[in-house]
């Protein structure tokens, strides 16, 4: 690489985490100054200790927001005022591994077909104050573990990622999504329309600090809702190793299926429907039995029985998320032409 082709401008976004944020900084700033860089932390309006802690450290820029309107904003103002070609961007719950920036930045470089070059996620939680927590981390680990050296994905993944500035604005940036996630599958898609490669990486690693199963139920809630319009528009489920896969799907709709009969049982008593239920839940079981092996693998037997239990709750968001957004179709569609038929002034 040429010199230009060395600098990096890392971007961390960043609300209310003051339990983590100091412990990735550190880190970050470490593996930043093996290269020239600036490291540039938007802090979304947090309301705990977090922007005086951030104030601690002397080797960042520190943009304060005054509104607190997600990650995907967060990251589009930190990469506004960059002043490198190369933008990486590291979330603030991560602890990423040595020579993890240099090698996203020197693998990004390398061929003319690359939109964005991402990071792997590893299996060891950085949460140790809950255990489902340990269940949200082999659920969004799982397909990661089948990359040998890189794979290309369907998605630019979010949490660790780098992408020239040049393709970052082409693309249109980050796609701002409040109460959620998932910016990750909407540039995917750009970056692919672009006729550019996603590539994750395992030469860059990173653990996370994963929210436990209660929260994860709620952000699913709103991740469906916004992700099935992007789904209408590519009519194509995303890549293993990414959660939005026809798998989750299918077990998510055997999951409606398992309950629909449980209410024909109560209701018409008739035995048909609970071996109907049974058969599905094998149809299931045989749909999710490598994630449960991989789950025991990494956290025994105790992981795998709470992961039968697990399931069902990640497909009933994806339920309740789908639901709601039927729900709110008609008002949706009906701001929708009110915009297409506006008059300006």
């Amino acid at each position: 690489m040429d010199s230009s082709e060395c600098k990096v401008s890392v971007i961390v976004p960043v609300h209310n985490s003051e339990k983590t944020i100091s412990y990735c900084l550190k880190k970050v700033i470490t593996e930043s100054k093996k290269l020239e860089s600036e490291v540039i932390v938007v802090d979304d309006a947090s309301t705990d200790n977090t922007l005086n802690i951030l104030k601690e450290f002397k080797d960042i820029k520190i943009i304060s927001l005054d509104h607190n309107t997600g990650a995907g904003n967060a990251r589009n103002e930190g990469a506004n005022i960059a002043k490198y070609d190369n933008l990486c961007f590291v979330d603030s719950d991560i602890y990423i591994s040595d020579n993890s920036i240099i090698n996203l930045i020197k693998r990004l470089n390398k061929g003319d077909n690359i939109g964005s070059i991402s990071g792997t996620q590893d299996t060891n939680n950085l949460n140790k104050n809950n255990w489902s927590s340990n269940f949200v981390c082999l659920k969004s680990c799982y397909g990661t573990d089948e990359i040998n050296h890189e794979k290309i994905l369907s998605t630019c993944c979010s949490e660790f990622c780098a992408i020239s500035k040049e393709l970052f604005l082409k693309a249109g940036k980050w796609k701002v999504l409040t109460n959620a996630g998932g910016e990750e599958f909407a540039l995917g898609y750009k970056i692919k329309k672009l006729e550019k490669n996603n590539i994750k990486t395992k030469e860059s690693r990173y653990s996370g600090y994963w929210c436990d199963l209660n929260t994860r139920f709620k952000r699913i809630i709103q991740r469906t809702q916004k992700y099935i319009p992007l789904f209408l528009k590519k009519k194509s489920f995303d890549s293993k190793g990414t959660f939005a896969t026809f798998g989750q799907s299918l077990s998510s709709l055997i999951t409606l299926i398992m309950i629909l009969n449980i209410f024909l049982v109560l209701i018409f008593k008739n035995h048909i429907y609970f071996y109907i239920f049974l058969t599905l839940y094998l149809l299931q079981l045989i749909i999710e039995l490598k994630f449960l092996i991989f789950a025991k693998n990494k956290f025994g037997f105790k992981m795998l029985l709470f992961s039968l239990y697990g399931i069902q709750v990640i497909n009933l968001a994806i339920i309740i998320g789908f639901l709601f957004y039927i729900f709110k179709l008609p008002f949706i569609l009906k701001k929708s032409y009110l915009k297409k038929i506006e008059i300006p002034d």
